[in-house]
């Protein structure tokens, strides 16, 4: 028996495979299925079954491609009302044979109410490992508020917390100490709020060591669900979509890959060519933004979160173009555009410029200013809300989350200059660009100043 596990970074996503006897299983797997068939090829295993643990917020599978390219079967919780041709629904107690071991599946709901938990035996029989989907990670739990509005079945957070409630008391009473526990997602991702940084662990660890497990086994249910609910992260605009893109299966990486149209560099006359209804999400460097781009452009640096931001403030059904600074980061920026399914309303990307059209935002010039009076500027503060909690770094600063940015503009006061800053330079960038779209001027990014104060 072989359990391989594949790394999305940018969305702190795992994927697997499990290889007995010649036959392969494939769990979650990301949009980019060519790992998955090139690891059949080099093991000649054949791909017999795609398996879900839920219909994912936060990334697009390739689970449905790789049944179409290989003939593998695929399977899924009962409840979750997939719209692919075939498939197969297991309800609680299931089993599957992968060559010579198996995979039972259990109901786990209260991250989402399909979700299933599939716990491997080996070839002995024994219980070896829990892939545990988005129910459980490593030191937390799925956050309960992301199927409200989305997936064959709904429910509001406070319900889903208290299922997630008795799914942990249950699950722990049947679990092994020993059973590895492979979740879908490490640190990093959005759909938890306290994951460690670790790949794997043990139902005996997580007993010990989960906030979550530890809270579910000690306190009512009333406490455990104020909780779970409080102080989880926002919720980017593209999770409802790509449960639903995931439900009707989406196309193989290859085929949405085809429907991006590549512009070449921009220049004065495509930038009069292109739709002037679309954003236009500028993906180079602050630096690089700064000294010049197209009006209206909002700048999202390229680097490992970009899709994650990208998803939280261009809306699935927005139309937008994409500038890149070359064709490596354009290489970069088209898999993570994919990865969450984005491609459905990319207008364009233009690879390099050559037209511009204004500059800035500027780097605030001296950041003392603002820490010893600084009334003479409006000071945005960009980062989440726990964070303002934990401390304000500038007393006077208006906190907006840059995920509600956008929508709460208004909540700016005009009159004075603008100077907007988040933890470390990153948001800022973004959030400064937001307000220099929407036409605020003159508008500073503190940037990395603001780790001085």
């Amino acid at each position: 028996m072989i359990v391989k596990q594949f790394f999305d970074e940018p969305l702190a996503q795992y994927g697997y495979a499990i290889i007995s006897e010649g036959e392969m299983a494939v769990i979650d797997p990301a949009r980019q299925e060519k790992p998955y068939l090139e690891l059949a090829e080099a093991t000649g295993s054949r791909i017999v079954a795609s398996l879900l643990t839920h219909p994912h917020a936060d990334f697009v599978s390739s689970y449905w491609a790789i049944a179409q390219k290989t003939g593998a079967t695929v399977y899924a919780s009962e409840l979750i009302g997939l719209l692919v041709p075939k498939w197969t629904g297991l309800k609680d107690g299931d089993e599957i044979r992968i060559g010579k071991v198996r995979l039972k599946a259990y109901l786990t709901p209260g991250h989402s109410p399909d979700s299933l938990t599939y716990v491997l035996y080996d070839e002995e029989g024994r219980e070896y490992a829990a892939f545990t989907g988005d129910w459980l990670f490593i030191g937390d739990v799925g956050r309960a508020d992301l199927r409200s509005q989305a997936g064959n079945v709904q429910k509001q957070r406070e319900e889903q917390a208290r299922d997630m409630y008795h799914s942990l008391r249950r699950m722990f009473a049947i679990l092994k100490d020993s059973t590895l526990v492979y979740p879908a997602h490490g640190a990093g991702t959005l759909c938890g709020k306290a994951l460690k940084s670790f790949n794997a662990s043990t139902i005996g660890a997580e007993r010990l060591d989960n906030w979550a497990v530890l809270l579910a086994h000690q306190a009512d249910e009333a406490t455990f669900v104020e909780a779970l609910v409080t102080g989880q992260p926002h919720i980017p605009k593209y999770f409802p979509h790509s449960v639903e893109v995931n439900r009707r299966g989406p196309l193989s990486y290859e085929a949405a890959l085809q429907k991006v149209s590549v512009l070449g560099p921009l220049t004065e006359e495509s930038a009069k060519r292109r739709d002037p209804h679309s954003t236009v999400v500028d993906a180079r460097p602050a630096y690089l933004f700064r000294k010049g781009h197209l009006r209206g452009a909002i700048n999202i640096p390229l680097g490992k979160s970009f899709n994650t931001w990208l998803g939280s403030l261009i809306a699935p059904t927005e139309p937008y173009y994409l500038i890149v600074s070359s064709p490596a980061a354009y290489e970069t920026a088209i898999e993570q555009v994919l990865a969450i399914g984005y491609e459905e309303n990319l207008k364009g990307v233009f690879i390099g410029i050559a037209y511009t059209e204004e500059s800035g935002p500027e780097l605030f010039p001296n950041v003392e200013v603002l820490r010893n009076d600084g009334r003479a500027y409006t000071v945005v503060d960009v980062r989440d809300p726990e964070e303002v909690g934990a401390g304000r770094l500038i007393p006077h600063a208006i906190p907006i989350r840059l995920a509600e940015l956008r929508e709460r503009l208004h909540e700016v006061p005009t009159g004075k200059p603008i100077a907007v800053h988040c933890a470390g330079g990153y948001r800022s960038a973004i959030g400064s660009s937001i307000l220099l779209a929407a036409g605020r001027t003159p508008v500073y990014d503190i940037g990395e100043a603001i780790t001085r104060l």
